[in-house]
């Protein structure tokens, strides 16, 4: 069952991400979040390399970003395990492989999730250099995968999206999600997914978000970028 046509609304277009489909759905937030997992997880790569073992409070706060990310990517999943998979599996039948395909990723990235929290733990724990090794390559592992599921979702997935889901449930599902964050989730969400965008990007951000998100964002942006200074330095 395919929705009724309703017109295509702009996409933008990040690095590292593999598709921008056209469609009348909206897939700002999504590729916004996508963005978000792919340049932390590579930014957190860089820094636990150069990171002095003796800096433990350095190491304490890159495994409190690392859990924060955890945080939007549970999120980020249990919504499409809850509102999206569902209607596409029955809205979508012929496409049950793609589907399949897709859970069976997110399956797979739980095993890197939870090896790079527990290398994380004894990193913090007691740093060395071995169990530094071990944590990254638990994280290289976890952005390798994750990434891998990022662009088949991008090319595969939201072509599936576009034509098996309503706007109207598409906001709703967004709704949704901002109330599980709560207001305090909501403000850090918006200095993590408006980190580092590129101009045009921002540009757009701009021109189609609602006032308020405007200001929401323009509230805590300083103070992001410089907890993210600190981080990433």
């Amino acid at each position: 069952m395919r929705v009724p046509p309703y017109p295509d609304v702009p996409q933008i277009k990040l690095p590292g991400q593999a598709a921008a489909v056209p469609g009348p759905l909206d897939m700002t937030n999504m590729y916004l979040a996508h963005y978000g997992f792919r340049r932390d997880l590579g930014h957190l790569l860089t820094a636990v390399g150069r990171v002095g073992r003796a800096d433990r409070r350095r190491i304490t706060a890159l495994r409190e970003h690392f859990g924060w990310v955890l945080y939007a990517l549970h999120h980020h999943r249990t919504s499409e395990d809850e509102f999206v998979w569902p209607k596409l599996r029955e809205r979508a039948p012929e496409a049950v492989e793609t589907i399949d395909a897709l859970e069976a990723e997110h399956e797979a990235c739980e095993r890197w999730i939870d090896e790079s929290t527990g290398a994380f733990r004894a990193f913090a724990d007691g740093p060395s250099e071995e169990r530094r090794e071990r944590l990254m390559a638990a994280l290289r592992s976890l952005a390798d995968t994750l990434g891998a599921h990022l662009a088949h979702e991008e090319t595969d997935g939201i072509p599936l999206m576009m034509a098996h889901i309503t706007p109207d449930e598409d906001a709703h599902m967004h709704q949704v999600i901002l109330k599980r964050y709560g207001l305090p989730g909501v403000l850090k969400l918006l200095g993590w997914i408006t980190f580092g965008l590129p101009s045009d990007v921002e540009t757009h951000l701009r021109r189609t978000s609602p006032a308020r998100l405007r200001l929401l964002s323009s509230l805590v942006k300083g103070q992001y970028r410089r907890r993210m200074a600190y981080l990433w330095a």
